[in-house]
């Protein structure tokens, strides 16, 4: 047998064949599993750090709105300027609450920068594509300035719109009383009309008003801080924040400008629609323009406004001519 297998291997060395040989396929080095990719955090912050956000902001703001008519350190209290003014008319504790207001707002700023710190984000991501150079500056204060133009017309067009549904619905409830005597309570006072209650809300804003050119230059640079401290709070933080939580960048848009209403309780109902529809407008502008400079600036702008023509209205007694509440 052994002698026949070597003349067959010889004969097919001789004739070229190939032997019948088994072939092992060649090993593989065993490579670990890779291991699974980590999914990246929604947002831009932790979400338990928005929610107690949110729910400060709240209530603060209805606590401001409980407590306004209150001589407290609430910075939105009215001053009552005849007990508190000096020689030269300027008033001490609208000043200290000037002061109060703006280190509040610095408070929530070092809050937002401590909850991007979590994510190790960037403090300066919240301001976007921001300006450079005096003719990019000089456009984005420009777009600025129609911006707010443009959103008066839309804020003098809705309060209008509420001023007279409120005042037929006045008048209506004022009719259906004279007819039915019986469904007023007996020795209640009168209800308000919502002139007489919209006067008395300018009345309560007009005290945190300037008076002087100290108290002018103060305000003014509050502005600045509020401008500044809230654009990024809202549109900087809170608006990136929901829209990347949320994944929907309308309801992002529309939550963010109803928490900007919801804070400013101390204006009553009308006050938060208006100032939430406002805040919707500045979360568009931000979108828009892709950077914080323009909210900023009309935001300062506004505020710094409102609050000249309050004290526009209160050194020449304008609501004089209204309607007195009874």
């Amino acid at each position: 047998m052994d002698a026949m297998s070597q003349d067959d291997h010889a004969d097919q060395a001789a004739s070229g064949e190939p032997s019948e040989v088994a072939v092992l396929p060649p090993q593989q080095d065993e490579q670990p599993s890779p291991a699974p990719a980590q999914v990246e955090p929604r947002g831009i912050a932790p979400l338990w750090h928005t929610i107690v956000l949110i729910l400060g902001i709240l209530a603060f703001s209805i606590w401001g709105s409980k407590s306004g008519t209150a001589g407290t350190i609430n910075p939105f209290a009215p001053v009552h300027s005849a007990a508190h003014s000096v020689a030269d008319g300027t008033n001490s504790v609208r000043l200290i609450r000037y002061g109060l207001t703006g280190a509040l707002e610095l408070l929530v700023v070092a809050w937002v920068a401590l909850g991007l710190r979590l994510r190790n984000r960037s403090f300066r991501s919240l301001f976007g594509a921001w300006p450079n150079g005096l003719n990019n500056i000089t456009k984005e204060a420009a777009i600025a300035a129609a911006f707010w133009i443009c959103s008066m017309i839309v804020l003098v067009c809705v309060a209008v719109s509420w001023s007279v549904i409120q005042d037929k619905i006045y008048q209506h409830q004022t009719t259906s009383q004279s007819a039915n005597p019986s469904q007023s309570t007996p020795g209640s006072a009168p209800k308000k009309s919502p002139q007489q209650e919209q006067a008395e809300m300018v009345r309560q804003l007009m005290e945190i008003a300037p008076a002087n050119g100290i108290e002018i230059a103060a305000w003014g640079l509050l502005c600045l801080v509020v401008g500044f401290s809230e654009e990024l709070i809202f549109r900087g933080y809170l608006q990136q924040q929901s829209i990347a939580l949320l994944r929907n960048l309308p309801v992002g848009v529309v939550l963010t400008a109803l928490i900007f209403g919801a804070a400013h309780g101390y204006q009553g109902v009308r006050g938060i629609v208006l100032i939430a529809i406002y805040g919707a407008l500045f979360g568009c502008i931000t979108l828009l323009r892709k950077n914080l400079f323009p909210g900023m600036l009309a935001h300062s702008w506004h505020d710094f406004a409102t609050g000249m023509l309050l004290a526009f209205i209160r050194s020449t007694h304008l609501l004089d001519h209204l309607p007195q509440p009874h």
